[in-house]
This record gives structure tokens, sequence and C-alpha cells, in this order.
């Protein structure tokens, strides 16, 4: 194992913790910009690494019953199929997969910025939305065509979409569903790349090597992060990201 890596997987993990953002928004993009794995290998990387390191959180939260089945099964319903779609595109296009990975990821990256600003300067009003389930399980697919292409847009992105557009989640069991659905895309999606060969295991155990404790440190600091100040700054990060990419 590499320590610069481990150190990395420390950091990403800190941030997750800390703020609650998807790993793949962070993962990836360093993983593609600051060690030049090929995107493809990195997508397929993070999946696993997300997969695994969501396992533990989903035990957590069906154990406590924060998760709404009824609302998860509706988004793996849309978000499973697609998913598979996106890592069936990506592996059938030969030689120009890995610029449009890298494309695709770089939009998926300055949609999450841009989420993640509305959820923290934009309030919506606390009054109650008509459920279309249709609708969430259409929405999980688009969600799980740009997962199972980038490895972005499980955690933050979702949840934006179904918090500010429809509110069908008390806010209990908001995070727990949004575990609950991230794992089983992020699972569905890293097996899927696995069956193609796009993974770089050393990097796996690397970066989980640091992240759990870095994960465990960032929850128990979050409380005092500065919310207002962190979050800007890390969308910051993702916009840039994205735009390099592009």
């Amino acid at each position: 194992m590499h320590p610069g890596l481990i150190a990395a997987g420390a950091v990403i993990g800190f941030l997750i913790g800390m703020t609650g953002m998807g790993g793949g928004s962070l993962t990836t993009p360093f993983l593609i910009l600051v060690l030049h794995v090929r995107p493809v290998l990195a997508v397929g990387t993070d999946l696993i690494y997300a997969s695994i390191t969501k396992l533990v959180g989903t035990a957590t939260h069906l154990r406590q019953r924060t998760v709404d089945l009824r609302i998860g099964g509706l988004v793996i319903a849309g978000a499973v199929p697609a998913t598979l779609l996106g890592v069936f595109t990506v592996s059938h296009m030969g030689g120009g997969a890995d610029g449009f990975v890298k494309k695709m990821l770089g939009g998926t990256l300055i949609l999450v910025a841009i989420s993640v600003l509305v959820r923290l300067f934009i309030k919506t009003p606390q009054r109650m939305h008509t459920q279309r389930p249709w609708l969430t399980v259409v929405l999980g697919g688009v969600v799980g065509f740009l997962v199972g292409v980038t490895s972005v847009g499980s955690g933050t992105l979702m949840m934006a979409v179904l918090l500010l557009a429809y509110r069908i989640l008390p806010a209990e069991k908001l995070v727990g569903t949004d575990v609950f659905y991230g794992f089983v895309i992020s699972a569905v999606a890293g097996v899927a790349h696995l069956t193609q060969g796009h993974i770089e295991w050393p990097l796996v155990g690397s970066l989980l090597t640091g992240s759990i404790p870095g994960v465990w440190l960032g929850s128990k600091v979050s409380a005092r992060t500065p919310e207002k100040v962190l979050r800007p700054a890390l969308a910051g990060v993702l916009l840039l990201s994205g735009l390099r990419m592009i």
C-alpha cells in the first residue's frame, strides 16, 4: 500500500464525514486529476471503494430503521437498469470511452456543485408536495446512468433532487435512505465495472485504509464545522474540477 494514497484516502474520508458529500464527487476527480488514473479505471475503482464504505452505513441505518424502503425501492427500480446501461455504454465505446467518461464526469461535478450551493443558500418552503412514484423512478434512472458512467451522483445529487423538488422523505430518514440506495447503486455499478476489468485493486485497498478512520474522525468534528464556509469551498473545488474535465 502506498502511504500517499492512504493519506489521501484519510483526507477524503474526513471531508465525507464532515460534510456528508458523496465520496465519488471527491475520489474520482482526485484519481484522474492528481494521480492521472485512466477515467474508466478511476470510475470503476471508486465504485468498488464506495460500495464497501457504504455497506457499513447501510447496515447501521437498517438496524436503526432510518431507511424508507418504499422510496429507496423506487429510486433503485429506476437506477439499477440505468446504471447497467451506463456501464454497458462505456464498455462498448472502445478508445473513446475515457474521453466520454471525463466529459460526463465534468458535467456531473458541475451539477453536484450547483446542488450543494442551492441546498445551502436557498431554503424551500416547508410544505407537502404531491408524491409521484413514477417520477421518482425516472429521476432514479437519470442519476443511475450518471453513476454507471461517472461514479458520481448517488449521494449528493439524488438527495438534492428528492429534498428540494419533492420532500417525499421525512428528515430523520433522508440520510439513511440516501446511504441505502447509494450502496445498492454503487455495488451494482461496481460489479458491472469489475466484470469489464475496470478496477485497480491496490488503489481500493489504500483508499479504504485511510478513509475508514478519516470518516470516523470527520463525523466526530462535523458538529463544530462552519458549514457555510466549508461547503461553498468544496463546491468551488468541484466546480473547478468539472470545468477542467469538460
